[in-house]
């Protein structure tokens, strides 16, 4: 689908797109339909593996130490735009889009189905906080903010609240990385929010509010206020009846530290929970952390769930890759050949985890998911009324950049939440067939593309994230 978006937005090189889209026009074969429409990815084994401590501690530190480099970069460009009076996002673009072929850090928008979806999470929360005894703000956790990618949805979030429910919008934004904190931090000063006076700030914890209050006990070390581990310049922020709070996390914390840290004092859970592209995507699996137990974690400090997950369909080179030294790894049992292959599997140690390489050098950890596996570790977590859906099928920068692939990607994507198969692959014959001017009927075949055997098989098909949905079962009783 993503192919068929480059011919519909002008391919460089349309022949060569052209022999790269078409097979998606043809009907798939016995083994593809078997494996849920995923014959093109990597075949998993259940290779899983145990590394020495101090490897994966490193790897860990490796990680983080990357992330911001590559957010320090993106910072530099940003303040140099906005010294030119250029646009940052602009500038930003330019700097990832030659650096990054992906370009995902300078993305600074949500996709349209997570407007959606993050819009309908914070209208049932306002419904439910004005329901309550007292007025008060909706609480959102972005756990895993970066470098500020929803600020503009919390910026029309909190005029919506503002204008339907009399309400204000308090969002915690969370990250271990300090770089990506200041660029969030920047970014909101940049959209019009002021610095809140240190009385004030200070006034508001010492009346214990639990909108305010939701720093960390003191016995916890593991996580901060970002302003006292990075200096004042990263104080609490407010303006447009939004106010922003930054908590700079520790790479190493463990998941149970994480959760008391970000609950503090306050007995009163967050009203969504927002775990934005790839932040469980990023986090592995060690002794004291893992994707599932930050959500089994989450789902004790949260009402409702709002995760978007890397799937199978991403980086098939890099996921194959590493599954094949995972592979090395288990037959083998030469400590020399062991010790050499450790540090190149560095963090990728379970099936689907990987390293994927950047423009920049970097090699930054992944993991991918399927559809059956995310829904069911949401539940395990302590999540009930777990709903998926298609993220997007085209690339982020694209859909932010191009129009007509916006356009495209979200019609595809209406139609397969219908499970209207056919009508999909006839929106992407009649793309082909305009880009190339080949008569419609020459795209006809008998069978479709789509493996439809259920919702899950079909969306782990198509889709490059998915977006969870879920309501912790802890306070929904």
């Amino acid at each position: 689908v993503a192919r068929v978006a480059q011919l519909a937005t002008g391919a460089p090189d349309r022949l060569r797109a052209m022999t790269l889209c078409m097979p998606l026009l043809q009907p798939l074969d016995g083994a593809a339909s078997a494996a849920g429409g995923q014959a093109n990815g990597p075949r998993h084994g259940e290779c899983e593996m145990e590394v020495a401590s101090g490897v994966l501690k490193a790897s860990v530190q490796k990680q983080v130490a990357a992330y911001d480099a590559r957010f320090r970069k993106g910072l530099e460009e940003a303040r140099a735009a906005s010294g030119r009076g250029s646009e940052t996002a602009t500038a930003q673009a330019e700097a990832f889009g030659r650096r990054d072929a992906t370009g995902v850090e300078a993305v600074h928008d949500v996709m349209p189905t997570e407007r959606e979806t993050f819009e309908a999470l914070v209208r049932e929360a306002a419904v439910e906080a004005a329901a309550g005894s007292s007025p008060r703000a909706v609480s959102v956790l972005d756990f895993g903010c970066g470098d500020g990618r929803y600020l503009r949805q919390y910026l029309r979030s909190a005029e919506t609240l503002w204008e339907a429910y009399g309400m204000e919008l308090h969002v915690v934004a969370y990250e271990v990385s300090v770089e990506a904190l200041r660029s969030f931090h920047f970014h909101a000063l940049q959209a019009g929010l002021q610095g809140v006076p240190d009385a004030l700030e200070a006034d508001d914890r010492s009346q214990g509010s639990c909108d305010a209050d939701v720093g960390p006990p003191r016995n916890v070390r593991h996580i901060g206020d970002a302003h006292h581990v990075a200096g004042r310049e990263l104080r609490r922020l407010a303006g447009c009846r939004l106010t922003l709070d930054f908590r700079l996390g520790d790479g190493e914390a463990g998941s149970k530290d994480v959760a008391a840290a970000l609950r503090g004092r306050c007995d009163a859970p967050f009203d969504v929970v927002v775990i934005g592209w790839g932040t469980l995507s990023s986090i592995p699996r060690l002794p004291h952390l893992s994707p599932e137990s930050l959500l089994a974690a989450l789902a004790g400090i949260g009402r409702r769930l709002m995760n978007v997950a890397s799937t199978t369909n991403n980086h098939i080179k890099f996921q194959r890759q590493c599954e094949a030294r995972r592979r090395a790894y288990a037959e083998t049992t030469d400590p020399a050949i062991r010790a050499w292959l450790e540090p190149k599997i560095g963090l990728a140690t379970f099936p689907r985890s990987y390293y994927y390489k950047v423009n920049t050098g970097e090699l930054m950890f992944y993991a991918a998911i399927t559809a059956d596996e995310e829904t069911k570790r949401l539940d395990v977590a302590g999540f009930g009324d777990v709903r998926l859906r298609i993220c997007n099928i085209i690339n982020f920068f694209d859909i932010q950049t191009k129009p007509r692939a916006a356009r495209l990607n979200a019609a595809v994507i209406r139609l397969l939440e219908r499970r209207d198969v056919w009508g999909a692959q006839l929106l992407l014959s009649r793309a082909v067939a305009k880009a190339f001017k080949r008569p419609l009927g020459d795209l006809r075949t008998a069978s479709c593309v789509f493996d439809n055997a259920s919702a899950h098989t079909l969306f782990g098909q198509v889709a490059r994230y998915f977006i969870s949905v879920g309501r912790s079962r802890a306070w929904s009783r």
